[in-house]
C-alpha cells in the first residue's frame, strides 16, 4: 500500500471475510511567472478476502510500515462484524 497513510485506508473484518480500501488524493498548483499549472491526482484501491476460518474481529490487529499493511487475524468460535483502524508504526 505504498504511498496511502494509515488514515487513507479502512479495514474491515468480518467473521469470514477481510476488505481493505483505501483512497487517497492529491493536489498540486505551480505559478512561474504567466503560467499556472494545477494537476489532480487520485488512487484508491479495494479488495475483498474470503477467509478459510472465522477470526474474532475484536483481537484483530493491523500496522502500517513504509508501506506494507500487516493484518493479524486469530481464529475464534463466535465472532462479529467489527471495524479496524491501521496504525502507523
Amino acid at each position: 500500500m505504498p504511498g496511502f497513510g494509515s488514515k487513507d485506508i479502512e479495514v474491515i473484518v468480518e467473521p469470514l471475510h477481510l476488505a481493505i480500501s483505501g483512497k487517497r488524493e492529491t493536489n498540486e498548483d505551480k505559478e512561474n511567472g504567466k503560467m499556472i499549472c494545477s494537476e489532480s491526482r487520485a488512487d484508491q484501491i479495494f479488495r475483498v478476502l474470503d477467509l478459510p476460518s472465522v477470526v474474532d474481529a475484536s483481537k484483530v490487529r493491523t500496522s502500517l510500515k513504509d508501506g506494507i499493511l500487516v493484518v493479524d487475524l486469530p481464529k475464534a468460535q463466535n465472532a462479529e462484524k467489527g471495524r479496524v483502524e491501521p496504525i502507523a508504526a
